[in-house]
């Protein structure tokens, strides 16, 4: 399934944005945070994951990949963990055909292609499952703004970022760099509240989550339904005015950090000028109400095994007030 990306005649580059602090002492979601959220379409909370479990997570996605991602046997290229010189320009083997029947129907178990390699396979292993939809503080945060949740089966995977080989030039050379790395898009099937964690540090320009603030009130309205994929007429205009007037944040942030964001917010991975991988690990959060089978799913062209979220048998119009059924709308 082809993520809806934006018509781009005139791209903004992202600036950098580091989230302020607007916690409470004591609260899981402070009056801060929930008004940040609601006008932006996203919010950072700090720290949600633990060290530990971060440590031993990544160990496990390092043997994974090492052993699961196929190298150009063509290429000298090798790949080595301790060694951050062997990730820049990776060279991955050609990618097997899209799967065109069975559970793995329209999306490869793990895609790998330049400097992206995303590990959809790991999706419902249970350390992620822990580490990420099933983390409590995690799980109080999504509850703290969407309300009852379904329970989380699997997550998309893990998507590693690598750096590529910058050449060197003028700050508008950067510029064009980093707006053509942006590919500004909006998810399918069934969309309520989605989240990023990042499993190491993710400083500035090194592919850090991207997202075009309040573009969750325009693209609600270019939709017939609340969540479910349903794009009306005028849904590429309402992305064309997204990316002509909306300047994009690249969010920076630490190991354990988690963005989440309204799932009709336009984003996209942000560009990565630096020397590190990018590792970030994305999950789906959706309310607690009965969806569609897979096969129903094939029947109406949006089977996407690798994403949590269903389409709602019954899902609500979209009207006036988005936040219908939320617990911020409580």
């Amino acid at each position: 399934m082809q993520e809806q990306r934006a018509e781009q005649p005139r791209r903004k580059p992202s600036v950098v944005f580091e989230m302020p602090d607007l916690t409470a002492s004591g609260q899981i979601l402070s009056a801060a945070e929930r008004d940040f959220f609601v006008a932006n379409g996203f919010l950072v909370k700090r720290g949600l994951i633990g060290q530990e479990a971060l440590t031993d997570a990544m160990d496990r996605v390092w043997a994974h990949l090492l052993d699961r991602v196929p190298i150009d046997q063509r290429s000298p290229w090798s790949l080595s963990r301790g060694d951050p010189e062997t990730w820049l320009d990776p060279r991955w083997a050609p990618m097997p055909p899209v799967p065109k029947a069975g559970f793995y129907e329209g999306r490869q178990r793990i895609v790998h292609a330049g400097a992206t390699v995303k590990l959809h396979d790991l999706g419902g292993a249970r350390f992620v499952l822990a580490l990420l939809p099933n983390n409590p503080r995690v799980r109080r945060v999504a509850t703290a703004l969407l309300g009852d949740l379904r329970p989380s089966s699997r997550t998309r995977g893990v998507y590693a970022l690598f750096p590529t080989n910058r050449p060197t030039g003028t700050n508008g050379d950067e510029e064009a760099r980093i707006v053509r790395a942006l590919g500004p898009h909006t998810d399918q099937v069934c969309q309520q509240l989605n989240a990023c964690a990042y499993l190491e540090d993710v400083p500035a320009r090194s592919g850090g989550f991207t997202v075009y603030p309040g573009s969750h009130r325009i693209m609600f309205r270019a939709h017939r339904y609340a969540a479910n994929w349903s794009p009306l007429p005028t849904f590429r205009a309402a992305m064309r005015q997204v990316v002509a007037e909306i300047e994009p944040l690249e969010i920076i942030g630490n190991a354990g950090d988690v963005i989440f964001w309204h799932g009709r917010t336009v984003h996209s991975a942000g560009a990565h000028l630096g020397s590190d991988i990018r590792w970030a690990l994305f999950a789906d959060f959706t309310h607690n109400r009965e969806t569609l089978t897979d096969d129903e799913h094939r029947q109406a062209g949006l089977y996407e095994w690798f994403k949590d979220a269903k389409l709602f048998r019954n899902d609500l119009e979209a009207g006036e007030d988005m936040w219908q059924g939320w617990q911020l709308g409580g």
